[in-house]
Parts: C-alpha cells; sequence; structure tokens
C-alpha cells in the first residue's frame, strides 16, 4: 500500500465502512496500530499531523463522531451515514437511592435508640475527638423524629 495521505484516507473509510457493514463503529484508536500493520508509517505521510486532524479534514471521504460524554470515545463511520448513541442509563445518587430508602424504613423508637447509641458513643471520645463532631441540632431533631 502507497504511503500518502489518499492511501491513509482510503485506509480510513474502507475499515469504517466495514465495521458499519458489520454493524459496529470503527474506534478512532485502532487505526494507528491498523495502519502500521498495513505498512503506512502515518506519521512521517501526515508531518506531524494529528490523525484525527486529519480525517475531520475530509468530510466528504469520512465522518468523525464524538461520543457526547466520554471524551476519548472517537469513532469513524461513513460519511453518508449518521449515528446517534444511545441514551446513557442515569445513576442514581447516593441519597436517593440507599440512605434516603433505608432513613423511611426506620420509624419510632428504632429511629430513637439509633440517635441514641450513636450520641452515646460520640459521648467516648476524647475531648479532642467530640470537639470534631460537629452535627447541626436541626439534622439531630430530623432524626429523632417519628415518620
Amino acid at each position: 500500500m502507497d504511503a500518502t495521505p489518499e492511501a491513509i484516507l482510503d485506509f480510513a473509510a474502507k475499515v469504517a465502512q466495514t465495521a458499519w457493514d458489520d454493524q459496529k463503529l470503527y474506534n478512532l484508536a485502532d487505526l494507528a496500530p491498523d495502519l502500521k500493520d498495513a505498512g503506512i508509517d502515518y506519521k512521517s505521510v501526515l508531518r506531524g499531523q494529528r490523525l484525527r486532524a486529519f480525517l475531520e479534514g475530509e468530510p466528504n471521504k469520512i465522518k468523525v463522531i464524538f461520543h457526547p460524554t466520554q471524551k476519548a470515545n472517537i469513532r469513524l463511520i461513513p460519511p453518508d451515514k449518521d449515528y446517534t448513541w444511545p441514551a446513557e442509563p442515569v445513576a442514581a445518587s447516593p441519597t436517593t437511592s440507599s440512605s434516603a430508602g433505608t432513613s423511611a424504613k426506620i420509624v419510632g423508637s428504632k429511629r430513637q435508640y439509633i440517635v441514641s447509641s450513636f450520641l452515646k458513643l460520640v459521648s467516648e471520645l476524647s475531648e479532642d475527638e467530640a470537639q470534631q463532631v460537629q452535627i447541626p441540632l436541626h439534622i439531630l431533631t430530623k432524626l429523632m423524629r417519628d415518620r
């Protein structure tokens, strides 16, 4: 294979089309090693220009797409195709999933027992350690309330 910018572009377009035909997306990170395996030293051919920048400059021959949240996830697809990334599930925050649910299940005297036991443990700390514990009173009273 010739070591020319056109050869690099043709190679990239070919592997992107093959991946697309297999219902996959070609990863830009795989292009450099694949070019090396094909006997093309892209760095000398492109004279220091990065592959991504080179390919982005040829929108009629190949399309470079970027994942909306994963910065390093860059793929190549045929120029006449469009791709929409699947929606990612929203991760639940710790307060909405585990601690809030557990807190709501503990009621009445059990809540008061837990808070009282905690305060008893705090009272066993040294004077210096106990001064570092800072829990607003409104939080303690909220924890003591029966739900």
